[in-house]
C-alpha cells in the first residue's frame, strides 16, 4: 500500500485524528530542529515530544547533550520566531546503539623530517607522563623510536 493511499485511509478514521495532528506537529517541529542545529549536531538530536510549550529533545551521547543544553535557549527563540509556543526546551541523553552518528574517517598527517626530529627531542626532554607515553607511540609509528 503506498504512503498517499494509507495516509487517506488514516485520515478517514475519526480516532486517529489527535494522533495524526501530533504527528504532523513533530515532524514539523523535527525539520525545524534540523534545520537550526549544524548538520554534525542534527544527526545526534531528535525531537521526541512537544506538549503545553514544552520541546523535548533525545541527545544521542553526553557530549551532544552538553551542546544542545548550551544552545537550548536559541533554540526556543527560533522556533518562537516560528511562530511555535515554546517555553522551554528539555533535553535527555539516551543513547542508541541501532542510531549511531556518522563517525568521521581517521585523519592522517604527514610529518616531516624536521618536525619529527623536534618531536623526538621533545620526547627526550619530558618527564615520564601520559603524554609522553602517547608522543613515543606516535614516534613509534612513524619509525622515529
Amino acid at each position: 500500500m503506498r504512503l498517499q493511499k494509507l495516509g487517506r485511509v488514516l485520515s478517514a478514521e475519526g480516532d486517529l485524528q489527535p494522533v495524526l495532528a501530533k504527528a504532523r506537529d513533530l515532524r514539523a517541529l523535527a525539520g525545524l530542529v534540523q534545520v537550526f542545529f549544524p548538520a554534525d549536531l542534527a544527526r545526534q538530536v531528535r525531537v521526541a515530544n512537544y506538549r503545553e510549550g514544552d520541546v523535548v529533545l533525545i541527545a544521542a551521547n553526553a557530549a551532544a547533550g552538553a551542546k544542545l543544553r548550551l544552545l537550548a535557549p536559541t533554540l526556543s527563540q527560533f522556533l518562537s520566531e516560528r511562530r511555535w509556543q515554546v517555553n522551554s526546551v528539555s533535553i535527555r541523553v539516551q543513547p542508541n546503539s541501532a542510531r549511531q552518528a556518522v563517525v568521521a574517517p581517521q585523519k592522517t598527517a604527514t610529518l616531516s623530517t624536521p618536525t619529527l626530529d623536534s618531536l623526538r627531542a621533545l620526547h627526550d626532554r619530558m618527564a615520564a607522563s601520559p603524554a609522553r607515553d602517547a608522543l613515543g607511540r606516535l614516534l613509534r609509528r612513524r619509525g622515529r623510536v
